[in-house]
């Protein structure tokens, strides 16, 4: 296989790749084939390496805005034994707003933050809520 752009040769290779969200970066290396011409650089990154770029982005507009990465949000609701679908009628957002934020779809709002903080803490208040 030749490069699309200059020609060159190219070969499957890992590539560091900067993710950024305002101030925030991580850096992660994508897999991918890239050109070896030092001239040229193209790459083609792999498809599958996305779904990392888009949860990383979601963790670092979690981290800018003060409020938890989708994997806590999981973590919360998995120790409640809650399904995505109860955890939103119990908490609000409706039936599919857990998935969502658990996918990194949707960044969870400040005031939900604060709710399911108190409910990992106090467990307990679990009972007030299903009322």
């Amino acid at each position: 296989m030749a490069c699309p752009l200059c020609g060159g040769e190219v070969e499957k290779q890992m590539r560091d790749y900067a993710i950024t969200y305002e101030h925030l970066e991580k850096i992660v290396e994508l897999p991918g084939i890239y050109c070896i011409n030092p001239d040229c650089g193209e790459g083609m990154v792999e498809e599958s390496a996305w779904d990392q770029v888009s949860r990383i982005k979601a963790e670092l507009k979690a981290d800018y805005l003060g409020v938890m990465a989708p994997d806590h949000i999981r973590e919360i609701r998995v120790n409640l034994k809650l399904s995505q679908r109860k955890a939103g009628l119990i908490f609000g957002g409706g039936p599919n707003a857990f998935q969502k934020y658990e996918a990194g779809k949707v960044t969870i709002s400040q005031p939900m933050n604060n709710l399911l903080r108190l409910v990992a803490k106090y467990p307990e208040l679990m009972m007030e809520l299903r009322r």
